[in-house]
């Protein structure tokens, strides 16, 4: 059974907590290219998994919501 790409996301983000991580970071650690990382932290945010925790330039830093620690 193969882990999703949703759940790689999830996971890293789950694991790293309270710490936030840059699209770049979530894509390295999880294993998949910055586009598919960047779409998927999107879809997460917006379904209210995760939340974008701040701007530093144009880098954008994620952190999983504390309720779904997985």
């Amino acid at each position: 059974m193969s882990i999703s790409t949703e759940e790689k996301v999830l996971k890293v983000l789950s694991e790293a907590y309270p710490l936030d991580f840059s699209i770049g970071e979530v894509a390295k650690r999880a294993g998949i290219s910055k586009p598919t990382a960047s779409t998927w932290l999107k879809v997460l945010e917006a379904e209210g998994k995760i939340i974008l925790s701040r701007k530093i330039g144009k880098a954008k830093f994620y952190r999983i919501k504390k309720g779904q620690l997985i």
